[in-house]
């Protein structure tokens, strides 16, 4: 694993981790959750995420958002950060322009993927792990109303069966309303305690079918 820095589209310098396996089929970025609730790219969430899909023969990027452990900037509701993951999604271009590419995002941060996944027309697939749905006062923007973007790439919605933060039925409504898969993990939280396995899982089989 290696650390390293890149540009934001808008011009900020923001750090990174990669680690690429010895064989590599496809890249993954991975965007964290809100500071606030301890969301950095070193999240063990993100973390065990990382190691499975490396696993896979996936080189996967998690980044530090706009103001956060490093990178420059400040941190705004959602709003700005999608130029943060577009930065580093180029940069993953860049270092593997043959190979497709997904992005995922946990929470605040899964907002942010679904928006930008809205906005290219070069990715793969996008994963949404609770995302918020609403807009959340001084936390997050939330998601944009299915009616407001255009998904032309296979997006997996995944939630936990017990999240009291993002409702299970709210990310069904809007996967239903947007046209994309959505998936429940049983008996699992917001932070997935005790049970990253599943949800790993799932989005290792997602990726696996669409990328």
């Amino acid at each position: 694993m290696s650390g390293l820095t890149f540009r934001s589209r808008d011009g900020l310098e923001l750090v990174g981790e990669l680690e690429v396996p010895d064989d590599v089929d496809a890249a993954l970025v991975i965007c964290h959750a809100h500071p606030n609730m301890g969301g950095t790219m070193k999240s063990p969430l993100l973390v065990a995420l990382q190691v499975a899909m490396v696993a896979r023969h996936y080189a996967v990027l998690r980044f530090n958002f706009r103001g956060i452990e490093g990178s420059a900037g400040t941190p705004t509701i959602g709003l700005e950060e999608p130029d943060d993951a577009h930065g580093a999604i180029d940069l993953m271009k860049e270092r593997f322009p043959d190979l497709p590419i997904a992005i995922a995002g946990w929470s605040y941060g899964a907002a942010v993927a679904v928006r930008v996944a809205a906005e290219r027309d070069d990715l793969s697939a996008c994963v949404a792990i609770a995302p918020p749905v609403n807009e959340k006062l001084d936390v997050t923007v939330g998601l944009p109303a299915p009616g407001e973007i255009e998904l032309d790439v296979p997006v997996l919605v995944v939630v936990g069966s017990n999240d009291d933060l993002t409702p299970p039925e709210d990310c069904m409504a809007w996967a239903s309303a947007a046209g994309t898969r959505f998936e429940e993990v049983p008996a699992a939280n917001h932070f997935f305690w005790a049970k990253y396995e599943p949800l790993v899982d799932t989005i290792a089989d997602f990726l696996e079918e669409v990328v």
